[in-house]
C-alpha cells in the first residue's frame, strides 16, 4: 500500500508509484455500515410508503461502488435509467437493496 493522499468523511485515498514512473490513486471506503442499514431498511420494509415527494428508496450505494460503475460503463449508468436497473437489479448487487422492488 502507498501513501495516504487524502482522507475524507467516505474514506481514504492511497497513493502508489509504479516502476514505469507513473502513478495510481486509490480510494478506500469501509462499505460495512452502509450494507448493514440496507440490510435493516429492507427487512423492516422501512422503504414500502410511496407517498413521500421522491418515491420509494429502493438502495444505498457506497461511493467506492458507485465510482467503479461509472468508470465500468463510462458514466452511462448515471444517464441511463435501464442500465442503472440492471445493476440494482443483479443478484450480485443485492446488499446494496433497500427495498425488494424489482426495478
Amino acid at each position: 500500500m502507498g501513501t495516504i493522499f487524502d482522507i475524507d468523511q467516505t474514506g481514504v485515498t492511497t497513493f502508489e508509484e509504479n516502476s514505469e514512473g507513473g502513478f495510481s490513486l486509490t480510494k478506500h471506503q469501509d462499505v460495512q455500515p452502509i450494507l448493514e442499514q440496507n440490510k435493516i431498511e429492507y427487512n423492516k420494509g422501512l422503504n414500502d410508503n410511496t407517498k413521500g415527494p421522491m418515491g420509494r428508496k429502493v438502495a444505498s450505494i457506497p461511493l467506492v461502488v458507485w465510482s467503479n460503475w461509472m468508470k465500468e460503463t463510462n458514466g452511462e449508468v448515471q444517464k441511463n435509467p435501464k442500465l442503472l436497473a440492471k445493476y440494482l437489479n443483479s443478484s450480485e448487487n443485492k446488499y446494496f437493496r433497500t427495498h425488494n422492488s424489482r426495478i
